[in-house]
Formats: structure tokens, sequence, C-alpha cells
């Protein structure tokens, strides 16, 4: 039974931190000299999440500079 419980705990613990890693999403600021990057939505503060652009969370990095491209060009 121990060896049952144990598993279950460490399947938990994984699938737990990869729901982790999923929820930091990434966002397009466009400040006032009209320059655009690519940030973290849990690292921006409030002025720059009163600029975002585009959509409002991208699931990677990598695909918000796809658009990062597109729309600030």
């Amino acid at each position: 039974m121990f060896k049952y419980t144990l598993t279950a705990a460490l399947v938990l613990g994984f699938a737990g931190t990869a729901l982790a890693v999923e929820n930091p999403k990434f966002v397009i600021v466009q400040d006032e000299n009209k320059n655009c990057r690519v940030i973290e939505h849990s690292q921006a503060t409030d002025t720059e999440l009163g600029m975002i652009i585009g959509k409002n969370g991208y699931p990677t990095r990598d695909a918000a500079a796809l658009d990062l491209k597109v729309i600030c060009n």
C-alpha cells in the first residue's frame, strides 16, 4: 500500500510542477516612444499592464516574439 501512495504522490508532484510552468504568460507592451518589448505578465508593473498591445497573454516568449515582429513594425 505504501508503494502505491508514494507513487501517487510523486506523479501528482510532477503534474503540479508542469501546471505551474504553464502559468507565466508573456505580453507585448509599447511605451510612449513606440518601443515594443515582450515581458512576463507576472513581472509587469501596473503602468506596463496599461500599455499591452496584441493579445492579453502568450503561452511562450517565442509566440509573443512572433507577434511582436508583426504588430510593432
